[in-house]
């Protein structure tokens, strides 16, 4: 104990200072029970093989029919001339300015109804490999809409004789892939794989 002037002794405080040691901060609450679960997290499934060979014939066919429409579109001049005697041999009385817009109008909306079957197709075939079973559904008559667009621009679009061979070639090759593209979207590892969305 400490002694004071006077003799006496001081009893010891029993208050702690301020540099000594401090009792334990209490912990934080703990968060309550939660009734609701994240949701799982979904799988991703890798098409199967059929499924991946359709897609790169689908996108050969679509880099054929557009080099169709392009080389077409450059070489307008040239078609415009030969299209020109044909239809004045069809309607012989027809005016300039009449031959002139019905020959733009044949040609180019030949291109553009190809451009355009390309185009939904290529739409059609993203969304099919979201697993939308659907859109191979909607796949089917759009390649029969496919061959009657072919045929009509290799009347108009194709010039005759040996000029023409390139053109007929990628115009053959385009449908023959997406053909061939949409018989291996109904195989049935590309089915179970559609379906496994639902199952999912």
């Amino acid at each position: 104990m400490a002694q004071q002037a006077d003799g006496s002794r001081q009893s010891p405080s029993s208050t702690p200072s301020a540099s000594g040691p401090t009792s334990p901060s209490a912990p934080p609450p703990r968060p309550g029970i939660s009734l609701s679960t994240p949701p799982p997290i979904a799988a991703v499934v890798r098409p199967p093989g059929a499924a991946r060979l359709s897609r790169s014939l689908w996108v050969a066919s679509f880099v054929a029919g557009i080099a169709v429409v392009v080389t077409g579109f450059l070489g307008r001049d040239s078609h415009f001339e030969r299209l020109k005697g044909v239809i004045s041999g069809m309607v012989p009385d027809g005016d300039a300015d009449a031959l002139e817009g019905a020959t733009a109008v044949v040609f180019l909306g030949s291109l553009t109804m190809l451009a355009l079957v390309v185009a939904m197709e290529a739409i059609l075939l993203a969304v099919l490999f979201r697993r939308r079973i659907w859109a191979r559904w909607a796949l089917a008559p759009l390649v029969l809409l496919h061959a009657v667009v072919t045929v009509i621009t290799a009347d108009f679009v194709v010039t005759p004789g040996a000029d023409g061979t390139l053109t007929i070639v990628l115009l053959a090759a385009q449908f023959i892939l997406a053909a061939a593209g949409l018989i291996l979207l109904f195989l049935p590892s590309t089915t179970n794989w559609l379906l496994s969305e639902r199952r999912g």
